[in-house]
């Protein structure tokens, strides 16, 4: 960081140096911040494990049609308790995948939220 100063013409002026690395840190946290879908976030988990079957929107892909997937837009889904989607999650039914094993209890809970914040059907 220090080379990258000098030649910014930088290294005389201690807080001007200061002032740039801070303004360096703040943008990458902002530009972090707005990453909508990556793997880490919750978008990113419900793109990666969920929406192969259960499309972006939770209507269902070609694919989870064909294997019956609820719509996870629909009453019956947004009706079930919490607790119930996310033991349906972390074990698995019928065709479904457990995913206790792949995602913690936090990140479970965290896919419940985005789900149940799905515009309804």
């Amino acid at each position: 960081m220090i080379a990258r100063l000098r030649k910014w013409g930088l290294q005389g002026n201690l807080k001007t140096a200061h002032i740039v690395f801070l303004g360096i840190i703040a943008a990458a946290s902002f530009t972090a911040a707005q990453e909508p879908s990556t793997p880490e976030t919750t978008a990113g988990i419900f793109k990666e494990k969920c929406a192969p079957c259960h499309g972006d929107d939770g209507a269902g892909t070609t694919l989870g049609i064909r294997l019956h997937v609820k719509d996870l837009r629909g009453k019956e889904v947004q009706a079930q308790s919490s607790k119930v989607l996310a033991d349906t999650v972390s074990a698995g039914k019928g065709l479904m995948p457990a995913f206790g094993t792949r995602l913690d209890s936090d990140q479970i809970q965290k896919l419940i939220e985005y789900v149940r914040h799905m515009p309804q059907k």
